[in-house]
């Protein structure tokens, strides 16, 4: 993915250098909601894939979607059984009843009926902000048969039964057994065995006779690799989340705490040369979204006097230093195509829904035909997604190049 780059822009444009997970690739991670412990700790999530997980998809407006990223939860999560924070490294129950004693009618009523699912519904809510949550696609899909490849010594072990529909809009799920098993997702065939790494999958394996309970799958280490065990639902294993994301929903990703500076401007402002980084010095992506919320952000005519650009601008969302600390007006500079990012920064606190910005234009060095964008950001720091209104493109004069 990387070969054809000596250096690696540490902001880009949409999601087009994040790249899935394999057995041989170390880049597939990005930052993405927030435990709601009293730290607030970043999740990290794990590059599947970057065309979804073979379901359909379905955005908050009903318009169907393709091509999201398939992302799962680095690391096992749970609930903590005094405070009731998700937290990693916790548990939870697959079935809280005795709904756990009783043969399902359908394999698929397994998950739906779930405690399980409940919790990724309140995970949903709980660890994501609601620009993050809408930017997650409602996944719909059916499981089929499947073999375990732990089960190929073993002939006489049923297969994982088909369990249709399984999968009907749900924003966050666990995986299948299937998908925890596929090689394509960066599972590797062998185990790797570690201590506290089982996890539920979805999948409804069986009713398991001797202590009469439904059996669902579970994950044995972090790398693939399932049990064949009668573990009950419920029994305590981690949990670790999965979604798809609509990837045009992402203006920017940026890696660690280079990618994007955030500043405090005041005066004219002066942007930023976007770093490029070696491969060896990369670390997981953080996400800039479109919020829809900041749409109705647009910008006048500008000004340019004695090498300052002034900006009128209009409908931003306000700045204020302790409810709404992180809110700035932004710009970038990109070249022709409007694809490569050559300056960013911040270059105004809207202290009001509408105000001006000023922008030095003496630093930077333009190229024939470069490009100016302004918009509306907030700007949450190191690993937080940051959230941002449409880019609004200034049309500039030969004289505010400087040529």
């Amino acid at each position: 993915m990387f070969g054809m780059f000596k250096k690696i822009p540490a902001l880009v444009l949409g999601a087009g250098l994040i790249c899935e997970c394999s057995q041989n690739d170390d880049f597939g991670y990005l930052w993405f909601g927030s435990l709601n412990n009293a730290d607030r700790q970043p999740i990290l999530w794990r590059v599947l894939a970057l065309n979804g997980n073979g379901g359909t998809y379905i955005n908050d407006l009903g318009e169907p979607c393709e091509r999201p990223l398939f992302l799962l939860a680095d690391e096992p999560l749970g609930t903590h059984p005094l405070s009731g924070e998700i937290r990693l490294n916790e548990q939870i129950n697959f079935y809280l009843d005795d709904t756990a004693k009783q043969q399902p009618t359908r394999p698929a009523a397994v998950w739906q009926n779930s405690d399980a699912r409940k919790w990724c519904q309140h995970f949903a809510t709980a660890c994501l902000t609601e620009p993050e949550l809408a930017a997650v696609l409602a996944t719909s899909k059916s499981d089929g048969e499947y073999r375990a490849k732990r089960d190929v010594y073993n002939s006489e072990l049923p297969p994982v039964p088909a369990a249709p529909e399984i999968l009907r809009g749900d924003k966050l799920f666990f995986l299948s057994d299937e998908e925890a098993e596929n090689p394509a997702y960066g599972f590797q065939a062998k185990r790797r065995n570690a201590v506290e790494q089982e996890w539920w999958t979805r999948s409804f394996e069986g009713f398991f006779e001797p202590i009469g309970c439904i059996e669902v799958g579970v994950v044995q280490t972090e790398f693939g690799g399932l049990l064949r065990a009668p573990a009950g639902p419920d029994s305590a294993l981690g949990a670790r989340p999965a979604l798809n994301l609509n990837q045009p929903q992402i203006l920017f990703t940026s890696i660690g705490v280079t990618g994007k500076v955030r500043r405090l401007p005041s005066g004219p402002a002066h942007l930023a040369l976007v770093e490029k980084l070696t491969p060896q010095k990369l670390e997981p992506w953080k996400l800039t979204l479109l919020d829809a919320e900041r749409d109705k952000f647009v910008i006048g005519t500008v000004r340019l006097e004695e090498r300052v650009l002034t900006i009128p601008y209009r409908n931003a969302v306000i700045y204020h230093p302790t409810s709404a600390p992180n809110e700035r007006i932004s710009a970038i500079v990109t070249d022709r195509s409007g694809t490569d990012i050559k300056y960013y920064g911040n270059i105004a606190l809207p202290l009001h829904a509408r105000g001006e910005a000023q922008l030095d234009m003496t630093a930077i060095d333009w190229a024939a035909e470069d490009r100016l964008f302004i918009f509306s950001e907030q700007c949450n720091g190191y690993r937080r997604t940051d959230f941002a209104s449409p880019l609004q493109e200034v049309a500039l004069t030969k004289g505010a190049r400087g040529r």
